[in-house]
């Protein structure tokens, strides 16, 4: 098993083994939460992640009030370690910090009307779909964030803003459990819009340090709200690794 693969990775993979090598008939309910934490030598933060992993799988199926049953839906030569990205939703934003306020920033300098007019379209479906289709409201997230990476008529900024929705993102199924059970709330669904029109702002007044300031700032939201969900006194925690960064205010630049 690679080195680099996360706690909640190695633990469902054991799991996984577990019930493909027919310990447990199909349709049958996994031991508690608790158990498996000490069968595994686990956290039971560590288990819970496991289980999402195997949920988006199809492998088991999560009953409230029942427990976890074991469905095997999936190919059974399938590993997870194989499947899923090693990066993990903290590293994620921070790279996001890093790579995607410095695409944003040059983008100001490079953008167009048709563009600003694109993202004003994009933010207005935005809005309808508040409490509404929250898959669609994914959607336009990404395409308006994908909007200011082609922004910058540069197609090598514009592969790199991809692939960090393709290749991490839609992929990493921790992440893709967040996203779609909490980051759709009707509260943070408003404070993400709210961000996209402070960043289209800054765009439309060309100014890089604004737009840098902006896309900062809504990435540095959606880390505040991870946090609020995650087991900050778990030993597996690694957020606090990714969340000592400090975008240089306009005022620190001028100076």
């Amino acid at each position: 098993m690679s080195p680099n693969s996360r706690r909640y990775q190695q633990v469902g993979k054991q799991i996984k083994n577990t019930l493909l090598s027919g310990e447990l008939p199909v349709g049958g309910r996994l031991p508690s939460e608790r158990d498996l934490s000490e069968r595994y030598n686990a956290s039971r933060a560590t288990i819970r992640e496991a289980i999402i992993m195997l949920e988006l799988q199809g492998l088991v199926e999560v009953k409230q009030g029942a427990g976890i049953f074991f469905v095997e839906n999936i190919d059974s030569n399938m590993l997870i370690g194989e499947a899923e990205s090693n990066i993990g939703p903290f590293e994620l934003l921070q790279a996001r910090q890093l790579l995607e306020t410095n695409i944003a920033a040059f983008a100001a300098t490079q953008i167009s009307a048709t563009h600003v007019r694109e993202m004003r379209d994009l933010l207005r479906e935005q809005e309808l779909e508040i409490n509404g289709d929250s898959k669609r409201f994914n959607e336009l997230d990404h395409n308006f964030h994908m909007v200011i990476a082609e922004a910058t008529q540069n197609n090598m900024l514009i592969v790199m803003a991809q692939s960090m929705w393709d290749n991490v993102r839609t992929e990493n199924p921790l992440w893709d459990a967040l996203n779609s059970q909490y980051f759709h709330e009707k509260r943070l669904q408003s404070l993400w819009l709210s961000d996209h029109k402070n960043i289209l702002i800054a765009l439309q007044k060309r100014s890089p340090q604004e737009t840098k300031q902006a896309v900062w700032q809504h990435i540095e939201n959606a880390k505040k709200e991870l946090f609020k969900l995650a087991n900050v006194e778990e030993p597996d925690f690694e957020g606090f690794l990714f969340a000592a960064n400090a975008v240089p205010t306009l005022k620190n630049e001028a100076e």
